[in-house]
């Protein structure tokens, strides 16, 4: 896919909960990418979620239905402990 053919969708804080929204996207049937400039894996550093352009509009209203905290996006990427007891 082009360049021109990816839209920016939104950007989060870091790469896990960037690929954790990608994951959900992409069980909806869309087209995702995620980008960013971190230059080594772990470094903290904003990540970029993208679609195909001709998905931005459901992307987004998929993302209006459902906001998602940082909170759990991070659980979903498997960041987050085991439960309590």
């Amino acid at each position: 896919m082009s360049e021109a053919a990816w839209s920016l969708l939104t950007t989060l804080a870091d790469v896990p909960s960037a690929q954790s929204l990608a994951g959900l996207l992409t069980a909806e049937g869309l087209t995702v990418r995620v980008s960013s400039d971190a230059g080594v894996l772990g470094q903290a550093a904003p990540a970029r979620v993208y679609v195909a352009a001709q998905q931005l509009h459901r992307a987004r209203y998929l993302l209006a239905q459902r906001q998602f905290s940082d909170e759990e996006l991070a659980a979903l990427a498997g960041e987050q402990g085991p439960p309590d007891p």
